[in-house]
């Protein structure tokens, strides 16, 4: 079986816009997750609108470079679960949809810089910092 991470978006701006001190150790993480598992890196489809938003890139093909990352597409499940998420946890509604996928998903662990998603999603799922 293969096994995923599931990557907020903050990660992949580190990454895809070279942040540092951070961009690095995102890129060794991910690298060591994908090699030594056989890992697929995996977010949400929500990750094009805040990396665009966020970000200077004009499209979603710098996305697409990063090996092994596969999107989940946002359906009524997702969405209603994703509700229930932010209600319970006041989340914003992103990071909401991020962990309602997550857990949909069945990850192996949830890689976040974000504290107070990742004090959240400790609740569900193993949480991988920075």
């Amino acid at each position: 079986m293969t096994k995923a991470l599931y990557l907020d978006t903050n990660i992949l701006i580190y990454l895809l816009e070279r942040h540092e001190p951070y961009s690095k150790t995102v890129a060794k993480i991910l690298d060591d997750f994908t090699s030594s598992n056989n890992g697929t890196l995996m977010t949400s489809a929500i990750t094009i609108v805040e990396f665009l938003a966020g970000t200077e890139s004009k499209s979603l093909k710098i996305l697409q470079k990063v090996p092994r990352l596969k999107f989940v597409s946002l359906d009524e499940n997702l969405a209603e679960q994703a509700g229930l998420l932010k209600r319970d946890n006041k989340l914003q509604i992103g990071d909401a949809i991020h962990l309602a996928t997550a857990i949909h998903i069945g990850v192996e662990a949830f890689f976040t810089n974000d504290k107070h998603l990742g004090k959240a999603t400790s609740k569900y799922l193993a949480v991988q910092d920075l």
